[in-house]
């Protein structure tokens, strides 16, 4: 795992992400100078999930995606932009929840824990459950964030917007970005007729560095 997240990028795609990563690191540390130790702990969480993604074997574009859409998600807070753009809530939920539980699907399959879409031993189990597992990880992943909005509403800011009308729909937003996902997903794998290697699994370098 240190060697994955110490070897030195090739290729444009490793390039971009790589390039969002080191974004996250100058975000911590201006949260660290100019807010407080709740902003610090937030850009401190996207740059471990950015580095556990870095160990994956996945595409590098998605890769960078996925950390934009987390330091987009970060800023929004920081910023307020949820209390100042009212829609603005639902579309991070969409799209956050989205890429996380991508992203978590992905490091269930390196530990063996889930199968890896489009398996050719069984052609039907990525195309269906696929998009369920990942539908279901979103959905798991959209309560933990409720739970945290409702933590931070009352323990650290009350001006943190929650309410049954704004749970009910970061939910559902969630669990359709990350049911989109999972589809895309699937879709992307069996197109690709090399158990998604060409599409989803970019460099097989960090799995075997992973491993050892």
């Amino acid at each position: 795992m240190i060697d994955a997240l110490l070897r030195r990028p090739a290729g444009s795609g490793e390039f971009f992400a790589d390039g969002v990563r080191l974004l996250c690191v100058f975000s911590l540390a201006a949260a660290a100078l100019w807010h407080g130790p709740v902003d610090v702990a937030l850009f401190l969480l996207v740059l471990m999930g950015t580095l556990v993604s870095r160990c994956l074997d996945i595409s590098r574009l998605f890769d960078g995606i996925y950390g934009l859409t987390l330091l987009a998600a970060a800023w929004s807070s920081v910023l307020n932009l949820y209390e100042r753009v009212g829609w603005w809530d639902l579309p991070v939920h969409f799209a956050a929840t989205a890429v996380i539980a991508a992203m978590t699907y992905f490091l269930l399959a390196r530990l063996d824990a889930v199968p890896f879409p489009a398996d050719r031993a069984a052609p039907a189990l990525g195309r269906f459950t696929v998009p369920v597992l990942v539908l279901s990880l979103g959905l798991a992943v959209s309560v933990l964030w409720e739970l945290g909005e409702w933590w931070g509403h009352s323990y650290v800011d009350s001006t943190i917007n929650v309410g049954y009308q704004d749970t009910m729909g970061d939910l559902a937003a969630g669990g359709l970005g990350s049911l989109l996902a999972g589809i895309v997903m699937s879709v992307s794998a069996l197109r690709s007729g090399t158990h998604g290697r060409s599409t989803l699994r970019e460099n097989p370098r960090p799995l075997r560095r992973l491993r050892s």
